[in-house]
């Protein structure tokens, strides 16, 4: 790297940390999800520590009776936080010093795909638009939305990967690698998400495939790097995927979000700061792009036309590309693109259709970059320089009352635990042969159906050991709810759960003394997942060393 890229990083990581200097302040502070997102991080660590690799089933959650969170819940924040936790650090810290570490490096990876394009100044000003955007500190501040946060992340990364492995005339495996790991970092971010961008990037390949000479090579860079994207996600995609039958989340989820699903376009334009939720009478979240974002736009889209009347058709891709992404991205947040999500639900559910705005702050910052490069290239230095000086001041001025937190609260990490049942809304991964109201505090972890002994052995997330010594048979219940993968042993030996009676771990007992031994095995299904996760992470790293080495 050349000095003046590290010069941009040091500032890059310097305003980051000056931007988001409330996040230094002690304790957690007021959120949407913060208390789910401290809940969540406490257990992730608990799981890691137990060894159940990956983390799935959260013994403590659900008052105790169990949860199955993690089995459709994000992974790749976690995995950013568990270093912090691993040296000692608060759960509140940690949760604090992901989100700075995912703003640094969303930030830098823009820099670096915008400086493949356009150089380094449209670079830079391109990349403080990526950073200084509305919605960037209402997922922090406000919504406390990790899953979102951490996502800005990944995209630069894919396109900029597609862009060189797309481009180069011998297919490079080191970036193809690198597109279907940026791939799999988003999915395992925020599936939503994922969705929304693959759905962007279908535009974007289509583009490239219409108007390039390498077809082929374009089939084959999506199909490999799909294909090593979902064996390096597998762990998750497919429990999450085949799973969810198992769950009350499509009866539940259904409708649950239909009133807050789309915006009207003012609201993007501009929307009053508030820390409530989105359909709030008074004090609503923003849902603004940014002055700056709708005036790079505006000024791309005059700048293409101009272009295109001059009949220079060499520097328009990029603009036409991402001003087409743009206008595609905002259309679907407006109820007029219901028809389009009608079709789209039937295969997958978004809950809030405004979610897209993270793909309209994306492509406004590379029209940002696009725009001050072609002013470059049609050599208006002077309008260069006013220009990317002129948006970076109103991005910093426009989000000078967004730069902070509403409220420290001096809460316990035990009264996050105490207040989160499940650390979802509705409980929708709730099984759904679980009876209603067998969930309840304050239950002893086991009870029999007659006068009984029982002492607890041990208890962990993936097994429970007890010892029951009674003089008559009976029915002894675990109080945990049954998901596939646990299995009962009396004395060694497997019994049969029944568990369509209330939903939790039930099965006869005969009289004398019984050594009781519960465990969350994996399944086969979830045991091949992680080989094939596993597999890709070993054997696609060795394929590009010996590539490296023997050509």
């Amino acid at each position: 790297m050349k000095r003046i890229d590290w010069l941009v990083i040091l500032f890059i990581i310097l305003a980051s940390v000056f931007t988001l200097k409330d996040l230094f302040r002690p304790d957690f502070y007021t959120s949407h999800d913060g208390p789910h997102q401290v809940v969540r991080l406490y257990h992730y660590d608990q799981l890691l520590r137990q060894g159940q690799i990956p983390p799935r089933w959260v013994n403590d959650l659900n008052h105790g009776f169990g949860y199955p969170l993690f089995i459709f819940s994000y992974h790749m924040p976690w995995l950013i936080s568990a270093p912090f936790m691993f040296f000692g650090l608060s759960v509140f810290i940690s949760i604090k010093m992901t989100y700075l570490t995912g703003f640094i490096l969303s930030g830098i990876l823009m820099y670096f795909y915008q400086k493949k394009l356009f150089g380094v100044l449209p670079a830079f000003i391109g990349a403080f638009l990526y950073l200084f955007a509305p919605y960037r500190f209402s997922n922090i501040f406000v919504r406390s939305s990790i899953g979102d946060a951490t996502a800005f992340i990944f995209p630069p990364l894919i396109f900029w990967s597609f862009d060189v492995v797309r481009s180069k005339g011998k297919l490079n495996y080191f970036w193809l690698f690198l597109y279907a790991a940026s791939l799999s970092a988003l999915l395992l971010t925020h599936a939503m998400l994922f969705f929304l961008y693959v759905l962007i990037l279908s535009v974007y390949i289509l583009y490239w495939f219409v108007f390039s000479s390498n077809r082929k090579k374009i089939i084959s860079v999506n199909v490999l790097g799909f294909l090593m994207a979902v064996s390096l996600s597998a762990f998750y995609l497919f429990p999450s995927l085949l799973e969810r039958n198992f769950t009350v989340f499509n009866s539940v989820m259904k409708n649950a979000f239909s009133s807050q699903s789309f915006i009207p376009i003012s609201r993007l334009f501009y929307s009053p700061w508030g820390y409530g939720v989105v359909d709030a009478y008074e004090g609503a979240m923003s849902l603004q792009l940014g002055f700056a974002q709708w005036l790079s736009f505006l000024l791309g889209l005059l700048l293409f036309i101009y272009l295109l009347t001059r009949k220079s058709m060499r520097n328009i891709n990029y603009g036409f590309i991402y001003i087409l992404i743009f206008i595609l991205s905002v259309f679907l947040m407006l109820k007029s693109s219901a028809p389009i999500w009608q079709f789209i639900t039937r295969f997958v559910l978004i809950d809030f259709k405004w979610r897209i705005l993270h793909v309209t702050v994306f492509a406004a910052a590379i029209i940002s970059g696009w725009f001050i490069y072609n002013l470059k290239i049609l050599k208006r230095r002077l309008w260069t320089a006013f220009a990317g000086f002129f948006l970076i001041s109103l991005s910093i001025y426009a989000n000078r009352n967004h730069l902070k937190i509403n409220q420290v609260l001096d809460w316990p990490v035990d009264f996050y635990l105490k207040l989160e049942k499940t650390t979802n809304s509705f409980d929708e991964y709730t099984p759904i042969w679980a009876h209603a109201g067998i969930i309840r505090e304050n239950a002893s972890p086991a009870e029999f159906s007659a006068p009984a002994g029982i002492r607890i052995i041990s208890s962990t997330s993936v097994k429970k050991d007890l010892e029951l010594e009674t003089e008559s048979e009976g029915v002894l219940t675990l109080n945990t709810l049954y998901y596939p993968g646990w299995q009962v042993f009396i004395n060694g030996k497997p019994v049969d759960i029944d568990y369509q009676n209330r939903g939790l771990l039930e099965f006869p007992v005969a009289k004398g003394k019984n050594i009781i031994s519960a465990r969350f095995e994996k399944t086969p299904m979830r045991l091949i997942s992680d080989t094939i996760t596993l597999s890709a992470i070993i054997l696609l790293p060795g394929f590009l060393i010996y590539k490296k080495i023997y050509g």
